[in-house]
């Protein structure tokens, strides 16, 4: 990889980093699905000034579908029933494992055993976090986060098909697809009077997590992602996913006071029993 395309795919991972603690925050006051919404409301606004990406509506639906519905439904919902911005970042990008055998197993990229060896290593780093005894996160949560993380490493394969095509356009009109579908998802699920109360007046923070969300996360990171996949086999770009956890679980021990053991890093044993519910 280039080193202007490695500071890229660095960048991109502060970026997400960054955007657990945002979604934390945003969660307190609004419901999962409806966050998700809104914040591919927001980064679908730039569709106006960008041009339809030279890719099918097949690929664009495929898209809209998995990473922006599939991928973050299941991650938000899984945060707002008990697992915490570290452990949710941990959790999600297992996606780099799943891209790999997708990779692998449709799209026949190689394996080779140094290639393998770095990501068995980086896999059992994983399950010992993950599988360390103490109080427990809630199953169902941890199935959530981890359904959002194979939805997501589905996503970056077509990210991988369709080439060289804007990324800023596919970020904008794959948040153009998903922000329809999440809202009525919301409403379906979560009710209309939450949607009701968030648009009378949204707070000062939610405002500001749904910003970051949508700008930062949503447009400037995923179109830099979206590049890289355009240029280099899914096993150059797939490793720096793995940088996001270390982020989120050092920012989230700095600002939210998590206090990582010695093992599973990121997981507050004060959070577990009482999972959040976002007012």
């Amino acid at each position: 990889m280039r080193p202007g395309d490695a500071l890229l795919a660095a960048f991109a991972a502060c970026v997400w980093s960054g955007a657990f603690i945002a979604t934390e925050a945003g969660l307190r006051d609004c419901p999962p699905i409806l966050f998700a919404a809104l914040r591919f409301c927001l980064a679908g606004l730039a569709l106006p000034f960008l041009a339809r990406p030279g890719i099918s509506w097949r690929a664009l639906l495929a898209l809209g579908l998995l990473i922006g519905v599939g991928q973050h439904v299941g991650i938000f919902v899984g945060m707002a029933t008990g697992v915490t911005p570290g452990m949710a970042a941990l959790l999600a990008h297992t996606q780099s494992f799943f891209t790999l055998a997708l990779a692998w197993g449709l799209m026949g990229e190689a394996l080779t055993p140094r290639r393998l060896a770095g990501f068995g290593c980086a896999l059992c780093g994983l399950l010992l976090l993950m599988l360390e005894r103490g109080a427990p996160l809630p199953p169902a949560a941890i199935a959530a986060v981890l359904a959002g993380a194979l939805a997501g490493g589905a996503g970056n394969l077509v990210l991988r098909r369709i080439g060289a095509a804007d990324p800023l356009a596919v970020a904008a009109w794959l948040s153009a697809i998903a922000a329809p579908v999440l809202l009525a998802l919301s409403v379906g699920v979560e009710g209309v009077a939450p949607l009701l109360t968030v648009l009378a007046g949204p707070g000062a923070g939610l405002i500001a997590a749904i910003a970051y969300s949508g700008i930062m996360s949503g447009l400037v990171a995923y179109a830099i992602w979206a590049r890289l996949f355009a240029r280099y086999e899914a096993y150059r770009v797939a490793p720096f996913m793995l940088a996001v956890p270390v982020g989120a679980i050092a920012l989230s021990a700095l600002l939210l006071g998590e206090r990582p053991g010695v093992w599973r890093l990121g997981d507050n044993p004060a959070s577990q029993g009482s999972p959040r519910r976002p007012s």
